[in-house]
């Protein structure tokens, strides 16, 4: 059995999105008042880490929003993590922006990077174990509980 060739309406070929007769195979969750939003061309921010996951998404949603009609400001949001940060992460993340055709925003923490951030909450733990402040010493670096990566190094500099 053959398939009539599909024809790729979409800036993005293939679309990684659509099943072969062109319908959305993964839905966009939204609610009213993100669409009325949109309806009024609000901007968007994307974030993305470089990561697969990250990129999937930043196709899916513009592809979402290319099909609803929103033509407000579009764009890729980056935290840069310094030291522990995957080399190719920036990069990749550029690649993406030029391809997707929006402007990547990169932020940044003033106060050094995630490393500087774990070194600090090492010291400040010591301390207080030093002076009988706690009697458990509280992990300096994210784990799933506390993701300090994404609270302080990445929501933290989102614009306002």
């Amino acid at each position: 059995m053959q398939t009539a060739p599909i024809e790729l309406p979409s800036r993005w070929q293939p679309d990684l999105f659509a099943d072969p007769e062109g319908q959305a195979r993964f839905e966009v969750a939204t609610t009213p008042e993100i669409e009325s939003a949109l309806d009024h061309q609000a901007p968007v921010f994307i974030g993305v880490s470089g990561g697969k996951d990250s990129q999937a998404l930043a196709y899916r949603l513009c592809d979402h929003l290319d099909n609803r009609g929103h033509a407000g400001p579009r764009h890729l949001i980056h935290s840069d993590l310094g030291r522990v940060e995957w080399r190719q992460s920036l990069p990749v993340c550029e690649r993406l922006a030029e391809r997707l055709g929006v402007e990547l925003v990169v932020v940044r923490r003033q106060a050094g990077d995630m490393m500087d951030r774990w070194l600090s909450r090492w010291d400040a733990n010591v301390d207080r174990y030093a002076n009988l402040a706690c009697v458990q010493l509280i992990l300096p670096w994210s784990t799933p509980t506390t993701r300090s990566c994404t609270a302080e190094l990445q929501l933290a500099l989102l614009p306002t």
